[in-house]
């Protein structure tokens, strides 16, 4: 329990700037699609409000969502050697800086290989993701 009680103020920090940009860009994707004729015609086949929203709206506001969240995910855990080393955790935040400071090339460039998979990972995990949200988008190739 300690560890979870030092853990808050780490993960609000990482964590803050992150949550309002997908909160802004759900609400402008929503904004977005609310207005559209589809929303218009399922509402009119009297479908509930809350199968509107999770059905119709949120599935049509994924996909920017998704490209955001996959590539700010990378970047909080690229980063958080900040937040890291701002709250004196030791951890690879620390390791970097010790390494940077000493001029330990080796270590500086296995961390930046480890984050540079770690993107690549992610963006492959988010073209993955595309193909399952929206059917239409096709792999190369692929017929129509």
């Amino acid at each position: 329990m300690d560890g979870l009680r030092h853990l808050i103020l780490p993960a609000f920090n990482l964590a803050l700037f992150k949550l309002a940009l997908v909160i802004r860009l759900t609400r402008a994707g929503v904004r977005e699609v609310l207005p559209m004729d589809f929303i218009k015609f399922a509402r009119a086949k009297g479908l509930s409000p809350a199968r509107i929203v999770w059905v119709h709206v949120f599935r049509n506001t994924l996909i920017p969502l998704v490209t955001v969240l996959g590539l700010e995910l990378g970047s909080t855990i690229a980063f958080a050697v900040v937040t890291e080393s701002i709250f004196s955790w030791p951890g690879a935040g620390k390791l970097i800086l010790d390494s940077i400071n000493a001029l330990d090339r080796p270590v500086i460039v296995a961390y930046l290989m480890v984050v540079v998979t770690l993107f690549v990972g992610l963006n492959l995990l988010v073209d993955i993701l595309y193909r399952c949200l929206d059917p239409r988008v096709r792999l190369q190739g692929e017929q129509a």
